[in-house]
Formats: C-alpha cells, structure tokens, sequence
C-alpha cells in the first residue's frame, strides 16, 4: 500500500465513523473545511523530517522554519482561504544545541509576520534522532468560498502559477506562499478546482482528476515553456528533460487551477501574479501529454512518494 492508497484508506475509514455535519470536508483535501456559526475555518497540518525533507548540513535553520510554515500556508492558498493561526510542535534531538532550535524558530516567526498568521502554541519534546516539526494551521475563509479539488469541469483550462521544476536548486525552502494569488483567483475567475503543487505536478494533477471524476490534458509545448531556469540547468547537467523536471520534481508550491475561461479572456492581473496556460480538463480518467506531433500519451505519476 502506497501513500495514496493509505490516505485514501484513511478516508474511507473516517467516512464510515462518521462526522459532524459541519464538517464540509474532512481527508483528501489541502485542507479541511469547517463550518463553525458564520465562520468558514480551514484546518491542516504537515511535518517535516530532518534527512526527508530538509538537511541542516546545506540548509540553515531558519529556511527550515520558513518551510515547516509555509508548506502549510501553501496549502492554505490552495483553499484560497486567509492564514490565521499555527501551532508548532517540535521534536529535538539530544545532541542538537538550543541555538539551532531557536533560530528554527526565528524562521517561523519572520514568515507567520510576513503572512498576518500568529503562531499561538505547539508542543515540544526531546529524545529523538532527528528534528521533527509538525505545524498545525487554522485559516478562515473570510467571505470568499474555499475551492476544493473537486470541482473541476471538463472544458475548464489548466493554469499554474510562476514557473516549474528544479526546486532543488534553492525554490523548495526560499519558495513564496501563493496566499495573495489564490485568494485573487477565487475572488475575480471561475476557479472551480485548486491544489498546490508539492510533490510534482504529474502527482497533484492526478488528485484533481480523482476528486473531480474528469481528465486533465496538458499541451506538451506549453508545460516546457512553464519550467523555470533552474530546471533547465538541471536538465542539462543530468540529462533528464526539461519536461520531466516540470512534471516530476516537486515543491514547487506554485497552485494549480481549473478555471471555466479561456487564456484570452483572463482579466488583467495583479503584477505579482504569473498565470500559464498549460492544459484543459476533458472527460474521461486519468492525465494526459500531446506531444508536438499530436500524440496523446498517458501521465504517469512521478512524483514524490513517502511510501
């Protein structure tokens, strides 16, 4: 059982237990939606492992507290919803001096500031081989309906944010939130599907497809012509194409959105918005590439996996 197949093992189970009725969505989303009197309020949690996804011999504190917050404030601009409050809990090794955690810290701090997010509690704990923090997120909706996975529709076109691929070389830990974007999208276009894009875009497209009972269909022209520079020097120094950086390598953090309009009839955007046209959403299952020459050629997911 790969980590798809568990969480949505997960889901089912949770299903059958049962839930609140206030509970819009609960497991398979960015983030959970809640009901609670007048407010809508997002709920959502990532962790991160020293040696999975951060290395403190190439990557300072700081970034790391940076990251353990902003992949959930990502997750968040998915939803289109507005950072509230975190809760950060923190597992220390023995070995590591306080100083280190205290600039972990520094991190959180300086990006839940940049944000308008509060970070209100956690926990903490000693003992472990690693350093582990776990960031537990609230955000509300504030009058703009949250955009789930679900909602795409076949003819809707596909559009990222900013640029994909070679994540690695500085963007997975230096990467800006799309909070603004994501919220501006919903606000101004017909969004009708979202999710940010953290373990690669042939993953990520695939859990909008599920969600949504449809196909997704990119234009092989248009994906490359997405991909940042850093893909491009990666995809020169190992060999990989430019197209498989874009698909496959993951934390971006850019979003991925279904939208009922085409490029032409987009709005002018805000300057701190990049929006690309690189697919549509058709009927049928799956995802799927159309190569230059017009071959239809099936996406297969290679992105990051846990297990």
């Amino acid at each position: 059982m790969d980590e798809w197949a568990f969480i949505d093992w997960v889901k089912i189970y949770l299903e059958r237990s049962g839930r609140d009725e206030r509970v819009v969505t609960g497991v398979g989303d960015d983030m959970a939606v809640v009901r609670a009197g007048r407010e809508t309020l997002l709920l959502g949690s990532d962790m991160l492992v020293e040696g999975v996804h951060f290395d403190l011999g190439g990557t300072s504190p700081e970034q790391v507290g940076r990251k353990a917050l902003g992949v959930c404030l990502s997750d968040c601009a998915a939803m289109a919803g507005r950072p509230l409050a975190a809760l950060v809990s923190l597992s220390k090794p023995r070995v590591m001096s306080m100083s280190v955690v205290e600039r972990v810290y520094h991190g959180l701090a300086r990006m839940a500031r940049d944000f308008g997010c509060t970070i209100v509690g956690g926990d903490t704990c000693g003992g472990s081989s690693q350093l582990v923090i776990d960031v537990s997120l609230l955000g509300v909706a504030d009058g703009v309906e949250p955009v789930l996975r679900s909602g795409a529709k076949a003819g809707d076109w596909l559009y990222v944010t900013g640029r994909l691929g070679g994540s690695i070389l500085g963007r997975h830990t230096d990467f800006v939130p799309r909070v603004q974007e994501g919220r501006w999208l919903a606000e101004k276009l017909p969004v009708h599907a979202m999710i940010d894009l953290s373990d690669g875009l042939s993953t990520d497209v695939g859990h909008v497809c599920r969600a949504s009972g449809v196909a997704a269909e990119f234009d092989e022209a248009r994906l490359v012509d997405a991909a940042s520079e850093a893909a491009r020097t990666l995809a020169d120094r190992d060999g990989r194409s430019v197209l498989e950086h874009v698909l496959n390598d993951g934390e971006d953090f850019e979003l991925l959105a279904a939208i009922g309009a085409e490029p032409e009839e987009l709005p002018e955007l805000p300057g701190n918005l990049a929006l690309r046209a690189v697919g549509r959403m058709v009927e049928g299952e799956g995802a799927w590439i159309v190569r230059a020459d017009g071959n239809r050629n099936a996406l297969r997911s290679g992105g990051y996996k846990h297990f």
